[in-house]
């Protein structure tokens, strides 16, 4: 028998350590079964208390978790029912949401690289006119010039642009942080066509929010008030993994488990202090 080459060597090694690495994965998942468990029980008690906790109807309900992170001015309906979240918290959240969920269809689940420069600009550029008309707005509100009369709708357009780059830059974040087996050569957006499709999808929801189609009240609103949770959610998360010592170790968001049960708690914690502290302040009159 020949002596293998160098070549068929280091091939040898690594498919050993590629299948020591798989190995080590189902152990960890195997492991981490019980939490994943806990998280799903966790998750539809939580469900369970926001839809049927009696005394509120669930819009309420909904305004009031998110009533210490969110604005809640210029609120905008659809039908005769008020959304939990203000009109530009709408779009950002709403598009977060839409986004994240496109990017998964896509298969972009360890795509850890940039978009096109061209494609990266335009998000730098919907971040920026989210801030122009957002500043717009505040001079409005405190009686200072401005540049133009802001309205709702021009609220949740430009919101939807920052929540589609809110979500290409938080994937970024956690995939190259968290995954072992990120692919720095797959980008994000790969081309045009994905961010018009990603683009097309948010003009549907605005089509269906301002042509006050209100059936689709409770799916949209239900969208956007677990797009801000989740974006809450997925920071604590990230922290929480780095802290239990997740950093760069992930093949297989089952082994997310135990932290995505620890994360539910500062993530409960903040929303519900801060909408204590919110609703607090307003019952003494020091806010609005």
């Amino acid at each position: 028998m020949s002596n293998p080459t160098p070549d068929e060597i280091i091939r040898i090694a690594q498919q050993r350590i590629g299948e020591r690495r798989a190995t080590e994965a189902v152990v960890q998942i195997r492991r981490e079964r019980p939490w994943r468990w806990f998280f799903v029980a966790l998750f539809a008690v939580l469900l369970a208390a926001l839809l049927f906790w009696p005394g509120a109807p669930l819009e309420w309900k909904m305004y009031a978790v998110v009533h210490g992170v969110c604005a809640q001015q210029h609120n905008i309906f659809l039908g005769e029912l008020q959304f939990p979240l203000c009109a530009r918290n709408s779009g950002i959240y709403l598009s977060f949401l839409l986004t994240t969920l496109s990017l998964y269809a896509m298969g972009r689940g360890r795509a850890g690289g940039l978009p096109p420069w061209s494609i990266v600009a335009t998000l730098l550029l919907f971040v920026a006119i989210m801030a122009v008309d957002g500043f717009n707005s505040l001079f409005v509100d405190l009686g200072q010039p401005h540049l133009y009369p802001p309205d709702n709708l021009l609220r949740t357009l430009t919101g939807m642009g920052m929540g589609i780059a809110i979500a290409v830059i938080l994937h970024i974040v956690l995939v190259k942080t968290l995954r072992k087996d990120v692919d720095d050569l797959q980008p994000v957006l790969t081309n045009w066509w994905e961010l018009l499709g990603i683009v097309g999808l948010n003009v549907l929801v605005l089509a269906a929010i301002y042509g006050n189609l209100s059936f689709m009240f409770w799916p949209l609103a239900l969208l956007a008030f677990f797009g801000i949770t989740g974006v809450l959610y997925l920071v604590a998360l990230l922290l929480t993994s780095l802290v239990m010592g997740y950093e760069g170790a992930v093949t297989d968001l089952r082994q997310l488990a135990r932290p995505a049960v620890v994360a539910i708690v500062p993530t409960l914690l903040i929303l519900g202090s801060m909408s204590w502290l919110r609703f607090w302040l307003e019952g003494m009159g020091l806010v609005l």
